[in-house]
């Protein structure tokens, strides 16, 4: 019963009538979710060997159910993940370097690539052409998220420490596209006198950010609105909120927010950062993935800078753990570095959270299809690529390769290998499967056009 109604509502639609919908227990809600056979799909690179994928995007508008994936080799691959016969649209080499981070274009069947070559990308997904590159970072491109309803207009975040904005309207310089706005050293830790030496010995590792190099790294960039601009960084444990309407390139090299949040957690450590930012439908309240293995909820309307909840459970010892946000606004989905996927419904972040089990290494990108309640997708370290589903009990069981589960309350000891924001991704381990796919670039072909995307799909 519950699963038709989650179904026949449609994807995200509110109740016209304003009618409320009955509480269920998180359980109830989301045990459904499985991934079968047919919805893992491996993450090839190059050659036909199995790498680690980084960044994972659905698309809105017209495509709602095609998603995005890009790889440790430069490699973006299309899904249609409404077909269990053909998912793979298409696959192409969209840099000869690692993309860390995509974001479509809102409403149009073009995204945005950025990547360890310092460069971001802009492509036509139908035909398969670059339209443009946009050069000005200094280091490797970790995030990159386009202004809501704005088609043009889209920003960058980097390891040299920058934010830039991007306009496709203006002209091109020697061939590249430049910034039209830049927010220079945006989370640069303010060094003090070094306090006196505390405890070094800790009974676990859990709490402790991964390690960082000098460079004061953004992790993460996200549009509020067309005019504000929020940011974490990977040392400063500070979330930032910018007015973009300022021009902060004259405003070198300490340039002021609109509003800063700062670290709220108990965690001594002098350095800690952010790995994901997510908004809510709403566009109030943030969702901040922090490296002590806590998401602290900010509301970015007001004054208050402290934390309206915070959810624990997962584990965080990495840069690219991400979080979603359901449609409905009701639940929050992060990737963990214990190798599950975490749910836990917003209003009741003290619950303990359901977990998607399957993964075999760390999950990373996690994303809720923005039309779909019942589609999560997720990506590991163990090279793959998972659709979860919603499915009733009477369903017929397709060879599952994960399922749902309530959080075990009994603290579990995992080890982890904490490593730092580096630009090439530490070896993480074996794939289960031992198949190896044939070369997807071969000799200066960079595109491979499987399928061709029906824009009415």
């Amino acid at each position: 019963m519950l699963f038709r109604s989650v179904v026949d509502r449609g994807v995200g639609k509110r109740r016209q009538n304003g009618e409320k919908l009955e509480k269920y227990p998180l359980s109830f809600m989301l045990e459904g979710f499985q991934c079968v056979r047919h919805d893992e799909h491996i993450s090839y690179g190059n050659v036909g060997d199995s790498v680690p994928p980084f960044g994972l995007a659905f698309c809105s508008g017209n495509l709602q159910n095609v998603l995005a994936a890009a790889n440790e080799e430069g490699i973006v691959r299309i899904y249609n993940t409404d077909s269990c016969k053909q998912p793979l649209l298409k696959e192409w080499l969209a840099h000869e370097n690692a993309v860390f981070d995509i974001a479509w274009v809102p409403g149009e069947p073009q995204l945005v690539t950025a990547a360890g070559d310092q460069m971001a990308r802009l492509w036509d997904v139908t035909s398969g052409e670059m339209l443009g590159s946009f050069k000005g970072h200094l280091c490797s491109l970790k995030s990159v998220a386009f202004a809501p309803q704005e088609k043009a207009v889209f920003c960058t975040g980097a390891r040299d420490g920058n934010i830039m904005v991007w306009d496709i309207r203006c002209s091109k310089k020697d061939g590249f596209y430049r910034q039209v706005n830049q927010i220079s050293g945006a989370h640069n830790k303010a060094e003090t006198n070094a306090p006196a030496k505390t405890k070094k010995r800790r009974s676990s590792m859990r709490g402790m950010a991964p390690s960082v190099d000098s460079q004061q790294s953004v992790t993460v960039v996200l549009f509020r609105d067309e005019h504000t601009l929020i940011s974490s960084g990977a040392v400063d444990g500070v979330i930032k909120m910018w007015d973009l309407r300022r021009n902060f390139t004259s405003f070198r090299p300490d340039p002021i927010p609109l509003q800063s949040y700062p670290y709220a957690g108990s965690c001594m450590r002098m350095r800690l950062g952010y790995s994901g930012l997510v908004l809510d439908s709403s566009r109030s309240n943030v969702m901040c993935n922090c490296t002590d293995d806590s998401i602290y909820m900010f509301n970015v309307c007001g004054v208050n800078t402290s934390p309206v909840a915070v959810f624990s459970g997962h584990q965080n010892s990495s840069f690219y753990v991400k979080s979603t946000i359901s449609p409905d606004d009701q639940f929050l989905a992060s990737g963990s570095s214990d190798n599950h996927t975490y749910i836990w419904k917003i209003s009741d972040h003290q619950r303990p959270p359901m977990m998607l089990q399957g993964h075999s290494e760390e999950v990373t990108s996690v994303v809720w299809c923005p039309t779909d309640f019942t589609k999560i997708a997720s990506c590991s370290d163990d090279h793959t690529i998972r659709i979860w589903r919603m499915h009733r009990e009477m369903d017929k069981a397709d060879s599952s390769v994960g399922q749902a589960n309530m959080m075990d309350l009994t603290p579990q000891k995992i080890p982890l290998n904490y490593g730092g924001d580096t630009d090439q991704s530490a070896d993480s381990g074996s794939v289960s499967k031992t198949e190896k796919s044939p070369s997807l670039i071969n000799g200066g072909q960079k595109f491979t056009s499987l399928f061709v995307i029906d824009r009415s799909m």
